[in-house]
C-alpha cells in the first residue's frame, strides 16, 4: 500500500522556520529543490540544490534513491505555477510508482530482497506557494535566507 499524497502548498514561513532551526540540517532533515533552469541566477533559498526541470524526469529515480531519508521536500521554481508544482508532482507520482513495486508480490529471492531493501517512502512533498520571486520579495535582505542575491534581476520593468 502507498504512502503516497499528492503535494501541498505551503507558505514561505513554514520554509523559513526550518532554515532557521539550528536543530534541523538541510539534505536530512528536510530539502529545497529549485527547478529552475536558466532563469536561477540572481539568487536562491540558502541550502536548496538546483534541479533544472528540463532535468529532472531523467534524473528522478537516482534522486529519489539519493534522498530517499529525507522527511520533507519542497519544490519551487520562479514563481510555483508550473515548474514546481510538475516537477513536486512527478516525485509524488514516483515515490507512489516506488511504493507499488515495492508491495508486489515478487517471483525471485533476489527480487524479494531488493523489494524489501527498498521499501516504502514516506516523504511529504511540498510546493514552496509563491515560488522563488515571493521569497526574494520577503526575504531578499537576508543573508541567512538568500544566497548569490543579485537585485538586478529582480526590478521589474516600469513601461
Amino acid at each position: 500500500m502507498s504512502t503516497y499524497t499528492r503535494p501541498t502548498f505551503v507558505d514561505g514561513n513554514v520554509v523559513k522556520d526550518l532554515l532557521e532551526d539550528k536543530s534541523k540540517v538541510p539534505g536530512k532533515d528536510y530539502l529545497i529543490i529549485d527547478v529552475r533552469d536558466s532563469d536561477y541566477a540572481g539568487g536562491h533559498i540558502r541550502g536548496s540544490v538546483n534541479i533544472p526541470s528540463s532535468e529532472l524526469p531523467e534524473k528522478l529515480p537516482t534522486l529519489i534513491e539519493e534522498h530517499k531519508d529525507v522527511p520533507q521536500l519542497f519544490f519551487h521554481c520562479a514563481m510555483s505555477q508550473i515548474r514546481g508544482p510538475k516537477a513536486a508532482n512527478r516525485w509524488a507520482d514516483a515515490l507512489a510508482a516506488r511504493d507499488e513495486a515495492a508491495a508486489e508480490v515478487v517471483a525471485t529471492e533476489r527480487a524479494a530482497v531488493e523489494a524489501a531493501n527498498k521499501g516504502t517512502l514516506k516523504q511529504q512533498v511540498n510546493i514552496l506557494r509563491g515560488g522563488f520571486g515571493e521569497w526574494q520579495r520577503l526575504y531578499k535582505d537576508d543573508k541567512n535566507l538568500v544566497e548569490d542575491y543579485e537585485a538586478e534581476y529582480w526590478i521589474e520593468d516600469q513601461y
